[in-house]
């Protein structure tokens, strides 16, 4: 019979669930699509990541929308910020690669997943991840008075963010329903001008090895303490 002192036991415990806990999140920046005009309403942009020996793709789909039924609406980019381009822009780069609330525009990013995964060292299966929005910035609000509509459902029900100021991170982590968004959906609000100009995700591992693990590690180290006592 191995004698594990009672001291490293405990130790190990300790240490077993602040590794738990510090691998709990990730955050990561997505890529943007690529500089360029006319990209057609429902694109995938791939973002390649890894997190905790674990490599990945990150995927999400852009959709440009429109109120007037007579155009075709599309989305632009600079390659940096991108929105919702239509015949109502005429040949004006800034308001192809912006959300016009006076034009009826607005944009939805949805349909983000984790693909193309690879376990390497980490010992983690796909479905050990779940993933969420965290974060957007909002570029080329710089009209006194603009503010974004966006919520994790539709186009409907939404929150909203007065006076934007050029750039301006809207944080997501406080809003009913974050913690499983894996749609946002953005729209100006009045005669509001926006363009998007960074996304950022929340990837989050949830082995239950880890947690059974830690458990185990944090029951006996309660135990040896009251023995102790």
């Amino acid at each position: 019979m191995i004698n594990i002192p009672k001291k490293t036991l405990a130790t190990s415990a300790l240490l077993l669930s602040a590794m738990a806990v510090s691998s709990s999140a990730a955050t990561i920046v997505l890529d943007m699509p690529g500089a360029s005009n006319n990209i057609a309403t429902g694109s995938v942009v791939t973002t390649s990541t890894g997190f905790a020996g674990a490599t990945f793709d990150i995927l999400y789909t852009l959709n440009a929308f429109a109120t007037d039924v007579t155009v075709t609406p599309y989305f632009d980019s600079n390659g940096t910020y991108f929105g919702v381009g239509s015949t109502n822009d005429g040949g004006t780069n800034g308001q192809r690669e912006s959300i016009d609330g006076d034009d009826g525009e607005a944009l939805s990013i949805t349909g983000l997943t984790i693909d193309n995964f690879n376990a390497g060292t980490s010992g983690l299966t796909e479905g050990d991840f779940s993933i969420s929005f965290e974060s957007f910035t909002i570029f080329n609000g710089t009209h006194s008075g603009d503010g974004v509509n966006f919520s994790f459902a539709s186009f409907d029900a939404g929150d909203n963010i007065a006076s934007i100021a050029k750039p301006t991170v809207v944080d997501l982590t406080g809003y009913a329903g974050v913690s499983t968004a894996t749609e946002l959906y953005i729209t100006p609000y009045s005669a509001a001008r926006l363009s998007v100009s960074g996304i950022s995700v929340s990837v989050i591992p949830e082995p239950s090895s880890y947690a059974l693990l830690a458990g185990c590690f944090g029951l006996t180290a309660v135990m040896l303490r009251r023995r102790k006592v």
